[in-house]
């Protein structure tokens, strides 16, 4: 796509990106930074923030919630910088990640956290979404795999640091600065934009697709039942966590509702994709019918369930089984998230200059995800503080890092380029619904597994109140600190053999991208 602009430069394999875009891709970068490290910033905080507003039984829907609007946000915010130009979209976002950002550290109970957090997701999407798209347009397409790779590692670098911030801000200050922080970077980053990048950036001089409709074009109907569908899924097992039942109906109602909800927006999508159709599908029929897309988006599926999965469990597993503190917790976790960027660095290396196709190199990181989750499964009870924990956190946040960098530099030789946006929105889009369902899922699994378990062994009050504020558990018993801890190792462990199905099924995605002669990357 040509960019014939003052500022920006066209993208041609000649040219080289100006000061002032290169200015715009610094901010890019950090804007990506930060809504990622947003993601992970609240697994070191989440104890302290819960045991501060008094609700641990409620702790993830501080995470879920955020990945509920985030992941459906993705692709409609991809969609909306189509019509209405990246720079209006990309402001806006900003914006609402900043102000939200402002009330979620404001909150004075968890019902207000999360519901900031909901809207705070919302405008990380877009800041994530668009920016994606602009660094792709600022450069060179020779560049291309650079850049995708840049991305990957900005987004998995920003995971990778916030369970230390989250530490660090939560054990030298308060909790709210986690949020707080966000508030002036969002705002200058903003101003940046404004400034720097022209007003119909990208199509300064060309016609822009399906301008005359202009929000007439936008899919409203898929945009609400993608949501919906998210949301009823991800209440439902919040619901069992929160109640530690399966059987309440208010757990039961919202699973099943969702799968009709589900099945309405693929219907809608496959009617807004026909030839004639006045309206862009935030999901094209067409991504159903390609295999390698669907491959692609089930490896970014699979890959989130591992990823974030852990990021926000392994900290809570420290601090509620060991007694860590927020940072002795991120401290602990740095083995796994530091080798997610470098497993998406190795992966950009081995791929580079058609070496070896990334395809190959995705199996062994699935692999590795599988080796590592088997191990970190098999923690001893009696031992919390399990000093070979660390050893298979690499492994398997090598594997994840391999993962994340296969998907993003497959996606623009896969997909179509009228489809680049939204493609690389979705294969995103899916790692956080991956998330999402997880962390709900083994959420709820873990916190009735060890409500049983602890029912033989505790009253009915002190259970509540360990689920209430696991800083609890130091007012028992020694004796009983010691088995109640043990039982929460063994209902991590639970968990973390749920993860392992998921990686399993990564293999899925091989066989969708399987090709006789494998994509091999420039």
């Amino acid at each position: 796509m040509a960019i014939p602009s003052k500022s920006l430069t066209r993208r041609t394999k000649s040219t080289t990106t100006s000061p002032d875009g290169e200015c715009t891709l610094s901010w890019q970068r950090l804007a990506l930074f930060l809504v990622n490290l947003e993601l992970t910033i609240i697994g070191t905080a989440l104890v302290s923030i819960t045991n501060d507003l008094n609700d641990f039984v409620r702790a993830s829907w501080v995470v879920t919630a955020y990945l509920i609007t985030y992941t459906s946000g993705l692709v409609i915010w991809a969609k909306v910088s189509d019509l209405v130009g990246r720079k209006p979209a990309y402001i806006v976002s900003l914006l609402m990640f900043s102000a939200f950002a402002g009330g979620c550290g404001a909150s004075q109970t968890m019902v207000q956290l999360i519901v900031c957090r909901a809207f705070q997701g919302l405008g990380a999407a877009g800041v994530y979404a668009v920016a994606v798209v602009m660094l792709y347009e600022l450069k060179p397409p020779n560049k291309l795999p650079q850049m995708t790779a840049m991305s990957a590692g900005l987004a998995a670098l920003g995971n990778a640091l916030g369970p230390i911030f989250g530490g660090v801000i939560s054990q030298g200050t308060t909790w709210r600065w986690v949020f707080l922080l966000n508030v002036p970077s969002g705002a200058i980053a903003a101003i940046v934009v404004f400034l720097v990048v022209p007003n119909e950036y990208p199509y300064q001089g060309l016609e822009r697709p399906r301008a005359r409709l202009g929000f007439k074009a936008l899919d409203f109907t898929g945009a609400f039942l993608m949501l919906t569908a998210l949301a009823l899924i991800i209440s439902g097992f919040e619901q069992a966590a929160v109640l530690l039942s399966w059987t309440s109906a208010t757990a039961i109602v919202p699973i099943c509702v969702s799968v009709v909800v589900w099945a309405a927006f693929f219907a809608s999508q496959w009617y807004a994709s026909r030839p004639r159709s006045l309206v862009e599908p935030v999901f094209p029929w067409r991504f159903c019918q390609n295999r390698e897309i669907v491959g692609l988006l089930v490896n970014s599926f699979m890959t989130g369930s591992v990823s974030i999965t852990c990021i926000i469990q392994l900290p809570i597993r420290y601090q509620t089984t060991v007694g860590s503190s927020p940072l002795q917790a991120g401290v602990r976790l740095l083995p796994f998230v530091l080798c997610g960027p470098l497993g998406v660095t190795l992966t950009a290396i081995l791929s580079k200059n058609r070496r070896v196709p990334p395809l190959y190199v995705g199996i062994v990181g699935i692999l590795l995800q599988m080796i590592g989750l088997i191990f970190i499964s098999q923690g001893p009870p009696s031992n919390p503080d399990w000093s070979p924990l660390y050893g298979v956190e690499v492994l398997a946040g090598l594997g994840m890092g391999i993962s994340i960098g296969v998907v993003t530099l497959l996606t623009p030789y896969i997909a179509e380029k009228r489809d680049l946006a939204v493609a690389s929105a979705a294969g995103t889009q899916f790692r956080f619904l991956g998330s999402a369902f997880v962390v709900s899922i083994v959420t709820a699994v873990g916190n009735g597994w060890i409500r049983d378990e602890l029912s033989g062994l505790l009253t009915p009050s002190q259970i509540s109140q360990i689920f209430r504020s696991t800083a609890s558990i130091d007012q028992l018993p020694e004796s009983v600190q010691t088995v109640v801890r043990s039982v929460f190792v063994n209902g991590f462990n639970l968990q973390m053999h749920i993860v392992l199905g998921f990686a399993v099924a990564s293999f899925l995605s091989i066989a969708l991208m399987w090709r006789r002669i494998q994509i091999r990357v420039d």
